[in-house]
């Protein structure tokens, strides 16, 4: 990071309107947010589906292979981590609202060409352009959110604006499985298009000329947030695998969309409740509890996918549980704490490396299980998930330093 200090210069900004939180700007972003993720929750695990159903020759019959698969959810990621990495440039091209409603455009306006193509290729690059998009929507509403939160409620309003791009999980991400494989890929590449585009129509209201900053803070503020940036990486990592290979490697349609409906419920109450928390008993303290727990659910996926019985579906939908309730403990409480350790006017800043560090996360999770599942299976990559996880958590506690824990 240190070696872009003198490309990602300082930009001025264009201040919003502070009228706190509740207003209309807020509950606007809300429901672009929620439309946003709508189309991107409905493909998150269908896409990787439909990849894995499609022939060389363009038949259903179970084409690409698991790097192929992985490679799908990697590619949005991928396309979505370097458009974050030019958010310095883009901060001074276009405001806010426009990068908002151009990225809700080219989210929703590619979705139904999935359903032309009979190849990988083709499909890798509609999701890359849906990723930019994708990039540019989570970038700037979040940058946004900072700026309408209102002075001392961020983490309340992160937890509401997390919840609006968790929600669609409920059906979407869940559903979408369901509907793709017992009626039709058509229904969910069609529906995720429409909501795309009314995103991008809903987010017309929003401030037209506000701008986001992005500046690098000092080394021992950046330091400050390797620990909850590093940990929220993992647990998106796991999230990333398990949206991607559990439509595949599930033992049935209905046992894998009631364990992602769990993951989904899981992961708002816990974002919630974190978000209720946190602006009375700050942030922090709940990051490495949350990533133990994603760590938890990993290993419970890994013995469910193992056995073939009852008791290993109940293990699908408890480790999926488990996951999906960590992972959104995990967002809330790292995002508000890498926004206040880096300090005042770094909005832009702190959206930024947390974005990239969730859909980073995420595309590495689903291409290094991808790798794992070719030399080892479903049930053991999970559980290597989970040990590195675990590891990795226990290392961040024993050489945390003293203090770490309190916000600002």
């Amino acid at each position: 990071m240190d070696e872009r200090n003198d490309a990602w210069s300082e930009t001025a900004a264009v201040p919003a309107s502070q009228h706190g939180h509740g207003t209309r700007d807020l509950w606007v972003l809300v429901v672009v947010t929620f439309l946003a993720f709508v189309n991107y929750a409905a493909l998150l695990a269908v896409v990787p589906l439909w990849a894995s159903e499609i022939g060389g020759d363009g038949g259903r019959h179970g084409g690409a292979g698991s790097v192929a698969i992985g490679a799908t959810t990697g590619a949005m990621m991928a396309a979505t981590v370097l458009t974050q990495l030019s958010m310095p440039r883009l901060f001074r091209i276009l405001p806010l609202r426009a990068m908002i409603m151009l990225g809700a455009a080219m989210l929703g306006l590619p979705a139904p060409l999935y359903l032309v193509t009979d190849a990988i290729a083709p499909i890798l690059v509609i999701t890359v352009v849906r990723g930019i998009g994708f990039a540019l929507v989570v970038v700037a509403g979040s940058t946004l959110l900072a700026d309408v939160a209102g002075a001392g409620r961020l983490a309340s309003a992160a937890s509401y604006y997390g919840a609006a791009a968790a929600l669609p999980n409920l059906a979407a991400l869940a559903g979408g499985v369901w509907v793709a494989r017992t009626w039709s890929f058509d229904a969910v590449f069609v529906t995720a298009g429409a909501a795309g585009m009314l995103a991008a129509i809903v987010a017309a209201p929003l401030p037209k000329r506000v701008r986001g900053t992005f500046h690098l803070a000092s080394t021992a503020r950046l330091r400050s947030i390797a620990r909850p940036v590093g940990l929220f990486l993992l647990t998106a990592g796991a999230f990333g695998a398990v949206t991607t290979f559990l439509p595949v490697a599930g033992p049935s349609a209905g046992t894998t969309a009631v364990a992602l409906f769990g993951a989904s419920a899981a992961l708002i109450a816990a974002r919630l409740w974190v978000g209720a928390i946190g602006d009375r008993r700050g942030t922090g303290r709940v990051l490495a509890p949350a990533a133990g727990l994603v760590a938890l659910g990993a290993v419970a996926l890994a013995a469910a996918l193992a056995l073939e019985s009852p008791l290993g579906s109940m293990l699908l939908v408890l480790g999926a549980t488990l996951l999906g309730g960590g992972f959104g403990a995990a967002q809330n409480d790292s995002f508000v704490s890498t926004v206040q350790r880096l300090g005042t006017g770094r909005g832009g800043t702190g959206a930024t490396v947390w974005n990239i560090a969730y859909d980073g996360g995420l595309g590495l999770g689903a291409m290094s299980v991808g790798l794992l599942v070719g030399q080892l299976g479903y049930a053991k990559a999970f559980l290597a998930v989970g040990v590195v996880i675990a590891l990795c958590t226990l290392l961040a506690l024993v050489s945390r330093p003293r203090g770490v824990l309190t916000p600002g």
